[in-house]
């Protein structure tokens, strides 16, 4: 009998140790679990943040390329206006040059008054 008894408590321990086993491992699956659902959400985090970032860069390029244009607008009409103003001063100089003296000036006008009184 004792062999008996000794046999029993042998096998209960044995199948409270299984039992001990199965619930360990039913804890541990459920913290994989968890653990799985974490990294998903994570990697979705990520993905959608990683998302953002290439649609920032894209905006980024496309503002620099805008900048660039506009920038290369500006210095097109800086140079067209320098133009322009070295056309005036060219035509003042000019101008200048035709531009008579008081003394021819008022030979001029003697002329067409003694031109006038001739003709009267």
């Amino acid at each position: 009998m004792p062999m008996l008894l000794a046999a029993i408590c042998s096998v209960t321990v044995a199948g409270q140790t299984q039992t001990d086993e199965l619930a360990l491992a039913d804890r541990l699956i459920v913290s994989l679990e968890h653990e799985n659902a974490a990294l998903r959400e994570r990697l979705d985090t990520e993905s959608a943040a990683n998302s953002v970032l290439i649609e920032l860069n894209e905006t980024r390029k496309s503002e620099t390329a805008a900048l660039r244009e506009a920038l290369a607008a500006k210095n097109e009409t800086i140079t067209a206006k320098d133009e322009v103003i070295d056309a005036q001063d060219k035509l003042i100089g000019e101008l200048n040059q035709r531009r008579a003296s008081i003394w021819k000036r008022i030979g001029d006008i003697a002329i067409g008054a003694a031109a006038g009184a001739i003709l009267r």
